[in-house]
């Protein structure tokens, strides 16, 4: 990292603090570098989140750095394993693109958990408690990336009727109910463990005033994917069917799905696979 920007983040964490380490991390939706910082004696883990691509910064209303600042101002004070916003460069002034300074929250992703009913208990606990937290008018509205009218089927899928009937349900009615602040992008590599142990959820920019039913959703739709709909289904069995519909499962499963989205290798074409047979699953409750 360029000197004036390690000074500006030894600024903003206080006037004795000292930069004794940084390096780049894996990217997700941003650029991110690990920072440990020293001050006053005590020792800091930070991350810096870099909203770096200028092209997405001007048309998706989800790459957002201020609306990530604030869920997590929101969540400062909330019983959520949520890191910490210590400072903000929205204009890009000391960091070149908007980003954001915060704690770093110790643990990593666990994507094959040996115990899944303790994984799925221990993520749907904290739902609940995201969901408490009193954000109307302080976060953008739920809205899906894409409006359903404009879906079709894949081109690739051999399986036309199926995405047809899906595609009638989301462009129907939409259900009413309880709206609440979500995650909105809940799974679970957005969640951080130690030792079976839940220690974060990350990753707030697409946070919103929406319906509950999406985050369990979002959550569904990554079981399903992997390990399959059997893993789907007993999230929501242990998660419980407060704020779920199958109309949130449908739509979050579609939402941004491409006519030429295709797989690109025999794993992806499974997944697919198994992303169809979930969907005929939530069709049978609809």
């Amino acid at each position: 990292m360029r000197p004036e920007l390690l000074r500006w983040i030894e600024a903003s964490v206080g006037p004795r603090a000292r930069i004794v380490g940084h390096h780049r991390m894996d990217e997700a939706q941003t650029e991110m570098h690990a920072v440990d910082v020293i001050e006053g004696g005590a020792a800091l883990t930070l991350v810096l989140r870099i909203y770096g691509d200028s092209e997405r910064l001007g048309s998706d209303p989800w790459y957002v750095p201020a609306n990530e600042a604030a869920a997590l101002r929101l969540l400062a004070h909330i019983d959520v394993p949520a890191p910490e916003l210590v400072a903000e460069d929205l204009d890009g002034q000391h960091c070149g693109a908007p980003a954001l300074l915060t704690t770093r929250l110790p643990g990593a992703p666990v994507i094959a958990p040996t115990d899944l009913d303790a994984f799925f208990e221990r993520a749907a606990a904290v739902l609940p408690k995201i969901h408490a937290v009193e954000a109307e008018g302080l976060v953008p509205e739920y809205a899906p990336y894409v409006d359903p009218r404009e879906l079709r089927p894949p081109g690739w899928t051999e399986r036309h009727e199926l995405w047809e009937r899906v595609i009638d349900v989301v462009t129907g009615p939409v259900p009413g109910g309880e709206r609440c602040f979500i995650h909105r992008d809940f799974h679970p590599w957005n969640l951080l463990w130690v030792e079976g142990e839940l220690t974060g959820v990350v990753d707030w920019p697409t946070a919103a005033w929406g319906p509950p039913g999406i985050d369990l959703a979002r959550m569904r739709l990554n079981l399903a994917r992997e390990p399959g709909p059997e893993a789907a289904a007993r999230f929501l069995e242990i998660a419980g069917p407060e704020g779920h519909h199958p109309y949130w499962d449908l739509l979050d499963a579609t939402d941004g799905l491409a006519e030429d989205d295709r797989p690109t290798d025999a794993e992806e074409a499974a997944a697919w696979e198994r992303l169809e047979a979930y969907l005929e699953q939530v069709l049978a409750l609809t």
